[in-house]
C-alpha cells in the first residue's frame, strides 16, 4: 500500500550529561551495526541448513514471498551469523536444557565422529532419547584428548550421563575412563557385529573375488548377452501384446522359431545371473557378500545349463549359446581356487549370520538395516533387550561347547575369532535397562544409529545443495554448529 519503508535510528542525547539512549526495540530486531535483521537472518539460515537450499533458491525464495533482492554474496554471511546465534541461544537455554534432562531421569550419550579423507573429524555427543545435539566440535583427528574434553563439557553443562553409547574406537574408549568413568560404558551392537564379520568375512571375500576374475566369467558372458542383444535387434522382436499373449497362453510358444526361442531363454538366464545384487540387501560389507551372491547363482546356472546341454537329445549346432554358457559356468564350479575360497566364506558367513539373528539386527524386507533407525530399546521394550541379553550369554555358551569338539579347522577358526570378541566385550554388549529409584527403568538404545543417521542427513543434505558425490571441501568447511540445527526438531 505504501512501498517500501526507509528505517532511520534516532538516538536521543542528553545535553547535561552525554548519555546516549538507544531505542531498545531496535536493538531486538536487528544486531549492533548490522544490515539485516533477525528474522532474515533466520529464514536464510533455516533455508540453507534444514532446508538445504541452493543461494538462487534462497534468492528467489526471498524475492517472491518478500520482495527483497538480496546479494549472494550476502548469503554466506548470514549463514554463518545464523550459526552464531544458534550456538548463542544454545549456551543461553543450557540450564534449561539440563533442568529438563533431570526432570527425566537422566540420558544416555552416544558420540561419534565422521568425516572425509583428508578432512577433520567432526565429533558429535547426542542426548537420547530426546535427539538432542549436546555438544559438537571439529577436531584434527579422532584423539583422545580433545573427545575426553568435549565429554567434560557435556558433564558440566548437562549432568554426568546414565551410559554412554560408543563404537569400538580406544580413543573414545581411553576419552570416556578420562572424562566421565563413572558412566555405563556400552558398546554400540551394530558397530560391534561390523567388526566381527569384517574379521571373519574379509580375507575368504576377497580370495574368492579374485578368482572369479582369475576365471573372467563375468566379461565372457557379459559379452555373450551383448551378441544375443545385437542379434534380437537385427530380427524380428516380440511385441508387448504378443509377450502378453504368450504369459496367457503358454502353449502358444510352439509356434515360435525354436532357435529364436532359445536365444531368448538364453538372454534372460545371462539377465538372471547378472541381477545377483537382487540377493543383497543394499547394505556394504561384510552384510553384504556380493562376490558369494555372484558364485551362489553362478552355480546354480551352470547345473541348471550343463544338464540340459548333457541331454542326449539336445540340438547342439542349433543351440552354441547354451553350449558357450555351460562351458563359462562350469569354470565356477570347477577351479580348485573357487570352490575353495567359496566354501570358507560361506562357513564365516553362516557363523556370522547366527550372531547377527542372534543381536536381532536383521534388516526388514524393502528397509536395509543401514538406513533404517534400527532397533530401539526404547520402543522395543525392556522385556525384549533382556532377551537380547540373554540369548547373547546363552548363544555364547553353546559356541563354546561346540568350539570344544569342533573338528573343522576353518569353523574352529571362526569360532575362536567370535569368541574373543565376546570375551573382551561381553560387559560392554550387556546393561543397557538401568533402574531409577523411583521410576521406571531407562532403556538405552544399544545401537549409534542415532548419531550415524544425524551424519548421514547432514552429508545428504549437502549433496543436496552441491550436487557433488565427494563432500571433501564441504565437510572440511563445514562448521560444527551446523549439527544444532537438527535440535529444531524438538519444539
Amino acid at each position: 500500500m505504501l512501498g517500501r519503508p526507509c528505517v532511520r535510528l534516532i538516538h536521543q542525547q542528553c545535553t547535561l550529561c552525554g548519555r546516549v539512549d538507544p531505542i531498545e526495540v531496535y536493538g531486538q530486531l536487528a544486531p549492533p551495526r548490522g544490515n539485516y535483521a533477525y528474522d532474515l537472518m533466520a529464514e536464510v539460515g533455516l533455508a540453507r541448513f534444514s532446508g538445504h537450499r541452493q543461494d538462487a533458491e534462497i534468492q528467489n525464495a526471498l524475492q517472491s514471498r518478500w520482495g527483497l533482492s538480496l546479494p549472494a554474496s550476502s548469503i554466506g554471511l548470514l549463514c554463518h551469523s545464523f550459526l552464531d546465534g544458534l550456538a548463542a541461544v544454545h549456551q543461553a537455554h543450557i540450564p534449561t536444557l539440563r533442568r529438563r534432562l533431570a526432570e527425566d531421569g537422566g540420558y544416555a550419550m552416544h558420540v561419534d565422529g565422521t568425516c572425509e579423507p583428508g578432512t577433520e573429524v567432526l565429533f558429535t555427543a547426542q542426548a537420547e532419547p530426546h535427539g538432542w545435539t549436546l555438544e559438537a566440535a571439529k577436531m584434527p583427528t579422532e584423539n583422545a584428548s580433545d573427545i575426553s574434553q568435549l565429554m567434560r563439557r557435556c558433564v558440566d553443562r548437562f549432568g554426568e550421563p546414565l551410559a554412554i553409547v560408543r563404537d569400538l574406537s580406544t580413543n573414545i574408549q581411553k576419552a570416556k575412563r578420562a572424562a566421565i568413568p563413572k558412566a555405563r560404558d556400552l558398546i554400540c551392537h551394530f558397530h560391534f557385529l561390523e567388526n566381527v564379520g569384517e574379521k571373519l568375512c574379509e580375507k575368504p571375500h576377497a580370495k574368492l573375488t579374485n578368482a572369479l576374475r582369475r576365471l573372467k566369467v563375468r566379461p565372457a558372458l557379459r559379452s555373450l548377452r551383448k551378441e544375443l542383444v545385437r542379434w534380437s535387434r537385427n530380427g524380428a522382436g516380440l511385441s508387448r501384446a504378443q509377450v502378453d499373449r504368450l504369459l496367457m497362453h503358454p502353449a502358444d510358444l510352439a509356434g515360435l522359431d525354436p532357435v529364436a526361442l532359445r536365444r531368448f531363454v538364453a538372454y534372460v538366464l545371462l539377465r538372471w545371473l547378472d541381477d545377483y545384487n537382487e540377493d543383497l540387501r543394499g547394505e556394504y560389507f561384510p552384510f553384504d557378500l556380493p562376490s558369494l551372491a555372484f558364485y551362489r547363482r553362478g552355480v546354480q546356472l551352470g547345473k541348471l545349463v550343463s544338464e540340459l546341454v548333457d541331454s542326449p537329445d539336445f540340438p547342439r549346432k542349433e543351440l552354441s549359446t547354451l553350449t558357450t554358457m555351460a562351458r563359462h559356468l562350469a569354470l565356477v564350479r570347477e577351479d580348485a581356487e573357487a570352490v575353495a575360497a567359496a566354501g570358507r566364506l560361506e562357513k564365516a558367513a553362516a557363523l556370522f549370520a547366527e550372531l547377527r539373528s542372534v543381536l536381532r539386527l536383521h534388516s526388514q524386507p524393502m528397509k536395509p538395516l543401514l538406513r533404517g533407525r534400527g532397533p530401539s530399546e526404547a520402543e522395543e521394550g525392556q522385556e525384549i533387550a533382556q532377551q537380547v541379553h540373554k540369548g547373547l550369554k546363552a548363544w555364547g555358551d553353546r559356541l563354546r561347547k561346540r568350539h570344544a569338539r569342533e573338528g573343522d579347522e576353518h569353523r574352529r577358526a571362526d569360532q575362536a575369532t567370535v569368541l574373543g570378541y565376546l570375551k573382551k566385550y561381553e560387559h560392554q554388549l550387556v546393561g543397557h535397562v538401568i533402574e531409577r529409584e523411583g521410576r521406571p527403568p531407562f532403556v538405552v538404545c544399544r545401537t549409534n544409529n542415532p548419531v550415524e543417521h544425524r551424519f548421514g542427513s547432514v552429508k545428504r543434505g549437502v549433496r543436496r545443495k552441491v550436487g557433488a558425490k565427494k563432500l571433501t571441501r564441504q565437510v572440511q568447511a563445514m562448521r560444527a554448529e551446523s549439527l544444532l540445527v537438527c535440535n529444531f526438531a524438538d519444539p
